[in-house]
C-alpha cells in the first residue's frame, strides 16, 4: 500500500509540474485523382498531406516556449514528400529532408514570436501566399503564376531561419533571414500587412540566392464574396525580370465555396504566361472534405504537340 501511495505521489506531482505544458498531434491526409496539364491521369496528392507536432510550455510572465515539427509525405505511394532517388550512376545518393513542412523552436510573447529551424519565409506568409483562392495548391493554382511569377518557385521555405512575427492593433510585421552556412548569400524577407474587418492588405519582399521578390496584395470580403487581387516582381540572380498579376474570388455556394481566378505573368521580353482556375470546395464534416479545381494554363500543351490543354482534379481531403 505504501509503495502505491509513493508513486501516485510521483504521478501526481508529475502532472504538476507539467500541467501548463501541451502537446498536440495533427495533420492532413489527401489524395486525388488528377491529370496534370500535358500530363497522364494519376493519383497524387496536390494539398500536402503531412503528420505534425506542436507544443507549448507556460514560462510565466506571459512567455510561452513553443515547438513544431512538421513531415510531408505522400499518401499514394507512401514516400517522403521531399525525397529524390539516388541517380542511376550512382553517383548522387538519394536525399530527403524528412522534416520538410517545418522544424522550429521558438519563444512567444506580447513581443509576438521567434521561431528557429526551418520555416515559412515573411513574404511567403505576409503577401505572396495571402490572394490565391487555391492556396497554391491543386491543378487550379494561381500563386506560381501570377505571385511567383513562374521565375521563383523555390521561396516558399528558409532553412537555418531566424523568423519574427507580430500583430500589433491589426498591423501585421514579419521579419526572417536564412543564414548563410555556405550559401552564396543570406536569403532575407520582411513582410507589413494590416488587417481590419473585412480589409486585408499588405506587402512582402524576398533577396536570397535565387534572386528577388517583391508582392503585394488586397483582399475585401463583401459577404457574397471574397475578392482578391495580387502583384508579383521577381528578378533572378541572372538580372531576368518577370511582373506578375493574380484576381481571384472566393464564393460562398450552399455549405461549400467556389474558388475562380486569373493569373499572368509576363517577362522582360516577349513571353506571356497567363491561367485560368476554377473549382468547387464541400465539407462532408468538420474534418473531411471533397475539392473539384481546374486549371488551363495558356503554356500547357500536349507532349510532341501544340495543342493547348487543361488539367483538372479530386481530392478527398480528411484532417485529424
Amino acid at each position: 500500500m505504501k509503495k502505491t501511495l509513493i508513486a501516485l505521489a510521483a504521478v501526481a506531482a508529475t502532472g504538476a509540474a507539467f500541467a501548463q505544458s501541451s502537446v498536440t498531434i495533427y495533420g492532413k491526409v489527401d489524395v486525388s485523382l488528377e491529370k496534370a496539364n500535358g500530363s497522364s491521369a494519376a493519383v497524387g496528392d496536390p494539398h500536402g498531406s503531412r503528420l505534425g507536432f506542436r507544443g507549448t510550455e507556460d514560462l510565466g510572465g506571459g512567455l510561452q516556449a513553443k515547438f513544431q515539427l512538421e513531415h510531408r509525405f505522400r499518401p499514394d505511394t507512401g514516400t517522403d514528400a521531399g525525397f529524390t532517388p539516388a541517380s542511376a550512376d550512382g553517383k548522387t545518393p538519394a536525399v530527403a529532408t524528412f522534416w520538410n513542412g517545418m522544424s522550429t523552436v521558438g519563444l512567444a510573447g506580447s513581443f509576438g514570436e521567434i521561431r528557429l529551424g526551418r520555416y515559412y519565409s515573411a513574404n511567403f506568409l505576409g503577401a505572396n501566399n495571402k490572394p490565391d483562392p487555391f492556396g497554391g495548391d491543386g491543378q487550379g493554382a494561381l500563386r506560381g503564376v501570377g505571385m511567383q511569377t513562374t521565375t521563383l518557385a523555390g521561396f516558399i521555405r528558409t532553412a537555418n531561419i531566424i523568423h519574427y512575427s507580430g500583430s500589433f492593433s491589426g498591423v501585421n510585421v514579419a521579419v526572417s533571414t536564412g543564414l548563410k552556412e555556405g550559401a552564396a548569400k543570406a536569403q532575407n524577407s520582411l513582410a507589413v500587412g494590416y488587417a481590419n474587418g473585412p480589409l486585408d492588405v499588405g506587402v512582402g519582399t524576398e533577396k536570397g540566392v535565387a534572386g528577388t521578390l517583391t508582392n503585394a496584395y488586397a483582399i475585401y470580403d463583401l459577404g457574397v464574396a471574397k475578392l482578391a487581387f495580387g502583384l508579383g516582381n521577381a528578378k533572378t540572380a541572372a538580372g531576368a525580370k518577370t511582373k506578375g498579376l493574380l484576381l481571384g474570388a472566393t464564393i460562398p455556394a450552399g455549405p461549400g465555396k467556389v474558388l475562380v481566378g486569373f493569373a499572368r505573368a509576363k517577362n522582360d521580353t516577349t513571353t506571356t504566361n497567363q491561367k485560368l482556375g476554377l473549382g468547387y470546395y464541400y465539407p462532408l464534416s468538420k474534418r473531411t472534405a471533397v475539392e473539384f479545381t481546374y486549371g488551363r494554363d495558356s503554356k500547357a500543351v500536349v507532349k510532341g504537340t501544340n495543342k493547348k490543354v487543361g488539367g483538372l482534379d479530386l481530392t478527398l481531403h480528411h484532417n485529424f
